[in-house]
């Protein structure tokens, strides 16, 4: 018999199934290599896929790792979400999950995450995963904004003079404008896009804007990725944290005693999904977490490809 691992597919970021993002999660990758991990992250084809170590390790956190159909990446919010869904649904946590205020913490090439379930009140038998994110780095962004907006297929006056254009820890560059309408309509060329990236160093192309449709959601945005083999991501988590902070340090969205609390949409039509935000300014800064809803779609096991 070949070798298999456990495996799911997940959607995080997700009220109700088949809405928000999916990420594959592969429960026990011990012993693979990265070259295994990212033949069966282009078999899964979802837009992450993440890899968990170390689980029976008394003496070492979990590792997790994210590995794009493409490349290994340094950070990924949704996948991170969909991992401690996962394991929690596979059992692997039920004494966490039993204390006070549980915790998980994993170790990564972002630095060690930790995140908070919040039971949901029946009849839901869910939680909402918080996510404390690393700092989001925010610094303004040189690259040519006449380029970019060219290749989004908007014009200089689509921006939002309020909230310039923005990059992040990840390489992300942060583009809010000033209309939902044009939000939806955005079909920018892949191939183009990926290729101004990769001379740009940019990672992805987050398109946002505060003029939403609804009063109880404060921002909607999409994400545009093609430098790394995803021409739309469906919901990026690690995109939030400085979309938050960026809004909240313009004072786009409200703050209580130093703390804001946002109802964040990306996305269009079936796979839209929802990412809850809080970010409670400090003196130095301040401190993001994110949250959402995850569900299992599928679970299995996936064959351990060979290296070559």
């Amino acid at each position: 018999m070949p070798e298999t691992r456990e495996f799911r597919l997940v959607d995080a970021f997700a009220e109700q199934p088949y809405r928000g993002n999916p990420a594959g999660v592969i429960l026990d990758a011990d012993g693979l290599s990265d070259t295994q991990m990212q033949r069966i992250a282009r078999e899964i084809n979802a837009s992450e896929t993440s890899f968990l170590t170390r689980l029976n390790d008394l003496h070492r956190l979990p590792r997790l790792r994210w590995f794009t159909p493409a490349i290994e990446v340094q950070f990924c919010g949704h996948a991170t979400l969909a991992a401690a869904h996962a394991l929690a649904e596979s059992g692997a946590l039920t004494q966490v999950l039993a204390q006070p205020e549980p915790c998980v913490t994993f170790e990564s090439a972002a630095g060690q995450l930790r995140l908070h379930p919040e039971r949901l009140p029946p009849p839901h038998n869910q939680f909402v995963w918080w996510l404390q994110m690393p700092d989001p780095g925010l610094e303004p962004d040189h690259t040519n904004p006449l380029r970019m907006c060219d290749l989004l297929g908007i014009t200089l006056d689509d921006l939002d003079p309020a909230l310039p254009p923005t990059r992040t820890r990840d390489n992300d560059v942060i583009f809010m404008i000033t209309s939902w309408q044009t939000l939806m309509a955005l079909s920018p060329s892949s191939e183009k896009l990926a290729e101004w990236c990769r001379e740009s160093n940019i990672r992805g192309v987050c398109v946002a804007t505060t003029a939403t449709l609804s009063e109880s959601t404060n921002v909607h945005s999409r994400f545009f990725a093609p430098a790394i083999g995803i021409n739309e991501d469906p919901v990026t988590g690690s995109v939030h944290g400085p979309l938050a902070a960026l809004l909240v340090r313009h004072g786009a969205v409200p703050s209580v005693a130093g703390l804001s609390s946002l109802m964040c949409l990306q996305g269009r039509s079936e796979r839209m999904g929802l990412v809850r935000a809080l970010v409670q300014t400090t003196a130095t800064g301040c401190d993001v977490r994110i949250g959402g809803v995850c569900h299992t779609t599928v679970s299995g096991t996936v064959r351990v490809p060979p290296e070559t």
